[in-house]
């Protein structure tokens, strides 16, 4: 197939299938899509091509054998998009996000990176966050948001900047610590002045959360 222009990258793990399911459904809306499923480097792999825009999913399933830092790392690698993007999944992408990362990657092909706001829904909760190039740290209540990021995988990253960039083998913290590895690969940014992320958490037993007994 032609490359996309853009490849939104989900992982996920056994349980929680209804969450992809309900996110599947919201990127993939009333068009059409070709899918297919295959097992794949240890990993539940489904796949799907948009037939109407240069857009492709990328599903990885597994029972969190492995580090959350490792698994996204992998998924970076095998990404077919010229972009990549990653959404958990339980969180969602706004109804227009699509359409707006597609027009300012065909605005200029070759960003490093195309920044947004966050909508970010704390244990119920409403707060704001921004990520650009411009923020050198993570940082609470800056610049008049709750919170401040440099990007990662939430925003979208050119993916062979991205490959570049080695995820710490880690079960948390892994998306600040790849942010900073990140951040001198981005000279310049495109950035979105709208939530285009919607981050949705809700606290858990942080050893079921992230795998810890697993480890």
């Amino acid at each position: 197939m032609t490359q996309p222009l853009l490849s939104i990258l989900i992982p996920t793990v056994v349980g929680r299938e209804e969450q992809c399911e309900n996110l599947l459904r919201k990127i993939k809306g009333s068009i059409a899509w070709k899918e297919v499923k295959q097992y794949t480097n240890g990993y539940e792999a489904h796949y799907g091509e948009c037939l109407s825009l240069p857009v492709c999913f990328q599903v990885y399933k597994d029972n969190k054998e492995k580090s959350i830092g490792e698994k996204r790392e992998f998924m970076y690698q095998q990404s077919m998009g010229l972009y990549s993007q990653m959404t958990d999944d339980d969180d969602e992408l706004a109804p227009n996000a699509i359409q707006l990362i597609l027009e300012a990657i065909k605005s200029n092909p070759e960003i490093p990176c195309i920044t947004f706001r966050e909508k970010c829904m704390m244990n119920g909760f409403y707060k704001t966050s921004n990520h650009s190039i411009k923020y050198h740290n993570w940082e609470d209540n800056t610049d008049g948001f709750d919170y401040v990021r440099s990007p990662f995988y939430k925003d979208v990253i050119r993916t062979d900047m991205a490959q570049r960039v080695p995820f710490e083998h880690i079960r948390w913290n892994e998306d600040e610590r790849f942010s900073y590895a990140l951040k001198p690969w981005l000279t310049d940014e495109i950035h979105i002045d709208e939530e285009l992320y919607y981050y949705i958490y809700n606290e858990t037993n942080p050893t079921e959360r992230y795998g810890l007994d697993k480890q």
